[in-house]
């Protein structure tokens, strides 16, 4: 890794991917869609590596046209190209049955088609490298649906889609797309510890004859 992207770059996931990457000595830009989300993320960074390398690109993943042009014009400026991106977002639409559409499309815009839009923004740059993986965080209400919160399981059904999709359509190239499936609720101190979860992320990178969908269910990898 020299260099790796983090959308949805906040507290839990995105923090410790940072801290992970920044520690094996790569370069990391942090998006987000709010400066303090940014500037609180840099400075958690900043507190358990010395001298990170720290970049921040503000986006929204409402707006994913707009997503990925800045996107694509930050890689377009970094001396050290992308070479691992990961999509650490996700919308929680509460509502069953009765959920209002405007919100459920909302929540896949966000959820989904800002992670189309990061690999659009990425792919041209990352098809000229030896090596590039594009990362998308799962969830196990893909399989099993929360009623709390049906949209969300259709946003990580759909990613997972993407993710698969992207992986076979870029088979032809040095890209590789991979998602880890994480089957529990996040918390540190806990088997779903965010530091253990990005290991696990990051270790897809390393791992390019591996499979697109990867299972984390607090123990070893499936």
């Amino acid at each position: 890794m020299g260099h790796v992207l983090i959308l949805g770059a906040g507290p839990g996931i995105g923090t410790s991917v940072a801290v992970a990457a920044t520690r094996s000595g790569a370069t990391v830009t942090l998006a987000a869609r709010s400066n303090d989300t940014l500037d609180a993320t840099t400075a958690a960074v900043f507190s358990e590596v010395p001298n990170p390398r720290i970049l921040q690109v503000r986006v929204d993943a409402s707006d994913p046209v707009a997503l990925r042009d800045a996107i694509a014009a930050h890689a377009a400026l970094m001396d050290t190209p992308i070479d691992v991106a990961l999509f650490n977002v996700s919308a929680w639409v509460s509502g069953g049955w009765d959920t209002d559409l405007r919100e459920i499309e909302g929540g896949l815009r966000s959820g989904v088609v800002s992670g189309w839009a990061m690999a659009q923004a990425l792919i041209p740059t990352m098809r000229e490298l030896p090596a590039a993986t594009l990362l998308f965080t799962g969830g196990g209400t893909a399989d099993h649906p929360m009623r709390a919160s049906l949209a969300l399981g259709l946003q990580k059904a759909a990613l997972r889609n993407l993710a698969m999709g992207l992986d076979a359509d870029l088979a032809d190239t040095s890209i590789r797309s991979r998602t880890l499936t994480i089957r529990g609720t996040i918390a540190r101190g806990t088997a779903f510890d965010p530091d253990r979860i990005a290991a696990a992320l990051l270790a897809l990178v390393e791992d390019a004859d591996g499979p697109c969908v990867v299972d984390f269910t607090g123990g070893e990898q499936a």
